[in-house]
């Protein structure tokens, strides 16, 4: 039962991941004040972090299980991509705190414009490797017959 909930709650979590995304795009697009800019930030990061939390190694066992096809390659490749992307979104929050964002408004909307596209792909890439998995009929569950 457990797996399942698994693949419910990360997609849930890329749901609001790229609901947030969204927003802070938004945002940047429109006169939001650097305080709003950081409260829109903030939210996405906690969610982001939570994300993180849970899925790290899940992702790589349901790609695997899901896809017996995968060459090793291919999910190294994967996981490199994610390790890079989440040092370049530690510094990037590192870096961004309110003031910053208060300081250089144009350079954080910079920053993000480069940064959130590629947080948004990252979840629609881990979103099709979950419904391939789903699909599968969840390997790790046990069905009755």
């Amino acid at each position: 039962m457990m797996a399942t909930t698994t693949i419910a709650e990360l997609r849930h979590d890329h749901e609001m991941i790229d609901i947030l995304a969204r927003r802070l795009s938004g945002l940047l697009e429109s006169d939001a004040t650097p305080v709003e800019l950081s409260t829109a930030l903030d939210h996405l990061l906690h969610c982001v972090a939570e994300h993180l939390a849970r899925e790290d190694t899940t992702i790589y066992t349901l790609t695997l299980s899901a896809q017996p096809g995968i060459s090793r390659t291919k999910v190294d490749q994967v996981r490199e991509d994610f390790e890079r992307l989440k040092a370049n979104w530690q510094d990037y929050l590192l870096f961004w705190t309110p003031e910053q964002i208060a300081a250089d408004r144009q350079g954080f909307a910079d920053a993000s414009r480069a940064m959130l596209p590629r947080l948004r792909n990252r979840v629609k890439l881990e979103e099709s490797l979950l419904v391939a998995a789903a699909l599968q009929g969840e390997p790790m569950v046990p069905t009755r017959r």
